[in-house]
């Protein structure tokens, strides 16, 4: 029992939780039946609420930011489809006007012949972790700013001395790594600002990219950096899509990178890109130690990790939750399976642009992936 609950429950079954002060955690349950959602005082405490508010659901559900409502609502679907507990951090904006980090957990009970009869669970109130967070968040990001900004500064000089030379190589490998500073500069601004809003973190700023050409250039780096791995590309030499080239280029490491860790030394790695008339398909191959059938959909959800596969090692569970959600903000879809001759298969798609759209885009407006 959490510190400051009465040990005792309501007639509803749920705990009959007062606090000294401000609470930290509740309960709430929701029939199926009636769609009738309650809640303990404590939770009414939490989010700001009336007595005469409790049970309307209306008001609830009114304080939880868009993104956020739509977060809960999935995984809420997917608790009730019995294929989890439900799980999900949430914001929510008080009828006083305050600004509240959420954490909801739930669980579904059913009757004995298995049809759910409700959904019982936690709200705690994590709003004070979540500023801590955002705290360490923003003093990590300026300390790493520094270092990148010399970095930045002498690559550009090197950059600069370098542009009359005959030998271009050198030239070119500089010009790759302002590519790189420029983008981890801009996950820093993302991922460890000091707000942590989803819908900062996948804010996308587009650019018309030749994908085929994209994929080129990471698959040169990647050559450079797991010199021990074979990396081909198949599919169309041009396809031009509609995106953010440092997103894409995240979600295109994440995939070969993994495929490196869970793939044996010299096996290949293949990028094979299939196009429609609306999309481009991107398939990542390996030889590796593939998936479990069970957890090919859940191995994007975030925080997920399955300990009965090895390619759960070393994992957070975020990688691929990042890879979903970018790929999802352009509009396409992931998804993963195992290959047919062994190892594992993870695709992306993206809307592609037809060639009308291109038919008259001046260079400037083009960015071109060397």
């Amino acid at each position: 029992m959490k510190k400051g609950f009465k040990n005792d429950m309501d007639r509803s079954g749920s705990i009959s939780a007062y606090t000294i002060g401000e609470p930290y955690s509740g309960s709430w349950k929701i029939m199926f039946h009636n769609n009738q959602l309650s809640y303990c005082p404590a939770t009414r405490k939490i989010l700001g609420l009336t007595k005469v508010d409790e049970g309307k659901n209306g008001s609830v559900f009114g304080l939880i930011q868009p993104s956020y409502l739509r977060k809960l609502l999935y995984h809420f679907k997917i608790a009730c489809a019995g294929k989890n507990t439900l799980n999900a951090s949430i914001k929510i904006i008080t009828p006083q006007g305050r600004e509240k980090w959420l954490q909801i957990s739930g669980m579904v009970y059913s009757r004995r012949w298995g049809k759910g009869e409700q959904m019982i669970g936690t709200v705690e109130d994590i709003t004070q972790q979540v500023k801590e967070e955002c705290m360490c968040r923003a003093i990590v990001n300026h300390e790493m700013c520094t270092p990148l900004t010399i970095i930045k500064l002498n690559t550009q000089f090197l950059i600069d001395q370098l542009s009359q030379s005959f030998n271009k190589k050198p030239l070119k490998l500089l010009q790759v790594v302002d590519q790189h500073v420029n983008g981890i500069s801009r996950l820093l601004d993302e991922y460890l600002s000091s707000a942590i809003d989803e819908e900062r973190m996948f804010q996308l700023n587009p650019t018309l990219i030749d994908l085929a050409a994209l994929i080129e250039s990471v698959l040169g780096e990647m050559k450079i950096l797991y010199p021990g791995h074979r990396f081909y590309r198949n599919g169309p030499d041009t396809i031009w899509i509609l995106a953010d080239k440092f997103k894409i280029m995240q979600v295109l490491i994440n995939y070969l990178t993994n495929a490196v860790k869970f793939s044996p030394p010299c096996s290949p790695i293949v990028v094979h890109v299939d196009v429609t008339d609306k999309y481009a398909e991107v398939a990542v191959c390996d030889q590796g130690v593939g998936i479990s059938a069970e957890c090919g959909e859940q191995l994007f959800q975030e925080f997920y990790q399955n300990t009965s596969t090895k390619r759960s090692k070393n994992s957070r569970g975020l990688g691929l939750y990042i890879v979903k959600q970018i790929i999802k903000k352009h509009g396409g879809e992931v998804r993963a399976e195992n290959g047919q001759n062994g190892g594992a298969i993870f695709y992306f798609s993206l809307p592609i642009r037809e060639a009308a759209a291109v038919t008259g885009v001046g260079k400037s407006t083009i960015e071109l992936v060397a």
